[in-house]
């Protein structure tokens, strides 16, 4: 084993298996994963915890993608879109609690598609049709075009986690990383207590990891803007 930290940036399991972890664990390695959070997910943790806030209700949140570069074409394939589908629909009932608020978010339609269309490069766009209802049930929506290029969103993310990867592991940190959360669709969980999505909540623990390991005080509710 090379003892080098390992970040998972793709939909894979590669380190989620239990054997993978106890490695991990048992050899002092530090993971993190999976799948890093830079264009559509990373808005729905963004608009999705501001609808919650404000106790305003969700009957369907439709997405659609349209990719032209090798990671597009790769989706296309029903069977590689299965693990990418999986980390995309997770984020919304991990952050909106349908168990607790049942009658706001109890019953939602979410659909993620991912469309190959080769003229768009290395350009990504996303499209949201986001179905909400306020007060006395009326219905209201909003609508969401996010036009990007997934090179110049993932590369930040990369040089993040090669510091942090590096930091965890001068600090004899071991195991999976769930403080690294930040940077995932899918995050890994170190305990059983399912990983967190919120963004804003994943913000302040990674803030509160980095002040705990520099003998600080964990930033406050007032702070963690």
């Amino acid at each position: 084993m090379s003892h080098v930290p390992f970040a998972n940036g793709a939909p894979n399991l590669s380190v989620d298996l239990p054997c993978m972890r106890e490695l991990a664990a048992r050899e002092n390695v530090p993971i993190a994963g999976k799948d890093f959070k830079t264009g559509q997910t990373w808005l729905k943790t963004l608009l999705a915890p501001g609808l919650k806030a404000r106790m305003l209700g969700l009957r369907g949140w439709y997405s659609t993608n349209i990719l032209g570069n090798r990671d597009g074409e790769v989706l296309d394939d029903p069977d590689n879109f299965k693990t990418k589908e999986v980390s995309k629909l997770g984020v919304i009932d991990s952050v909106l609690q349908p168990e607790v608020y049942p009658e706001l978010y109890g019953n939602v339609d979410h659909v993620v598609r991912i469309n190959y269309y080769p003229p768009r490069g290395d350009n990504k766009e996303g499209w949201d049709n986001i179905d909400i209802f306020g007060w006395m049930g009326y219905p209201m929506q909003i609508k969401v075009n996010f036009l990007c290029r997934d090179s110049i969103l993932a590369a930040p993310i990369v040089l993040d986690l090669a510091l942090f990867m590096d930091l965890a592991a001068r600090a004899g940190q071991s195991g999976v990383q769930e403080w690294l959360s930040f940077y995932f669709k899918a995050p890994q969980a170190a305990t059983p207590i399912p990983a967190e999505h919120d963004l804003f909540i994943q913000q302040t623990k990674l803030k509160n990891t980095l002040r705990e390991w520099m003998g600080e005080q964990p930033v406050t509710h007032s702070e963690a803007g």
